[in-house]
């Protein structure tokens, strides 16, 4: 008999941590459940599928990093989309003002009265820029400079005489009698200046600099005698302007000599 209490005893098989389930331990339980039952789901039929206090955190989790990053994908296609489906208004003028030949409140005003003057809006996109400062002495300047030529962004250069000379030997400037339609080149002739250009018939010789060793033109027009350069307090009046070489917007650059000089058109 005591044999068999012995066996009874030993085959029972005894509880652990006696008693019902913690409040804790049934709400870990529901979720696995919860969570086996939403297996193989995709994580938005989860989300519709969760009650109302899961979906928040469950989005946060699981969706809101994704979500963030498409919405920013999204965003960064439509802006490309426009710049290419809209590009940029080109500029309509630019004048490149060179060190000491006008003050910058000065150049502020002359942009202001010629965008008014041609009836065109202010700034580099689509309209009259005057943009001053530029120095041959300087090399990022000067790297400026030659980037925005190469580019076909400035359409006349107004300078001292000494820098206007070594712009003229670099073969930046387009002859007078070339750039000027009939009208304006007879009116102002008596103002043309002569400059040795830029020599480019030995370019083959990367040893040759044609810099001022080029045939003299015609290509700086003198400002002293123009009424609205001179009223500018700042600006220099032994200044000259020429017009750049391959400018796109000629007819706009004469429009601007012809407001300098008292000859609106």
């Amino acid at each position: 008999m005591a044999s068999q209490q012995h066996d009874d005893g030993r085959d029972r098989p005894h509880p652990r941590g006696g008693g019902a389930i913690s409040d804790e331990q049934a709400d870990a339980i529901d979720a696995l459940s919860g969570d086996i039952a939403y297996r193989g789901k995709s994580r938005l039929a989860i989300l519709a599928a969760l009650p109302p206090e899961r979906k928040w955190p469950y989005f946060r989790d699981e969706l809101l990093a994704r979500t963030a990053a498409i919405v920013a994908a999204v965003a960064i296609v439509i802006y490309l989309a426009v710049q290419i489906l809209t590009p940029q208004a080109a500029p309509q003028l630019t004048v490149a003002v060179m060190q000491g030949a006008l003050g910058d409140q000065d150049a502020a005003a002359l942009q202001t009265n010629v965008a008014q003057a041609l009836k065109l809006p202010e700034g580099r996109k689509g309209g009259v820029r005057v943009d001053t400062g530029y120095d041959l002495n300087d090399s990022a300047s000067l790297s400026k400079l030659q980037t925005l030529l190469s580019a076909h962004e400035i359409d006349m250069i107004i300078a001292s005489p000494s820098d206007f000379e070594q712009l003229a030997g670099f073969g930046y400037f387009r002859p007078l009698t070339k750039a000027l339609d009939d009208p304006l080149r007879t009116e102002l002739k008596d103002a043309f200046t002569t400059f040795a250009g830029y020599d480019d018939s030995k370019d083959t010789d990367i040893d040759y600099d044609g810099s001022g060793k080029g045939a003299s033109a015609p290509y700086g027009l003198a400002l002293a005698d123009a009424p609205r350069w001179s009223a500018l307090g700042s600006a220099d009046k032994d200044a000259l302007a020429g017009f750049v070489l391959d400018s796109p917007n000629g007819d706009n650059a004469q429009r601007f000599i012809a407001y300098l000089t008292d000859r609106d058109r």
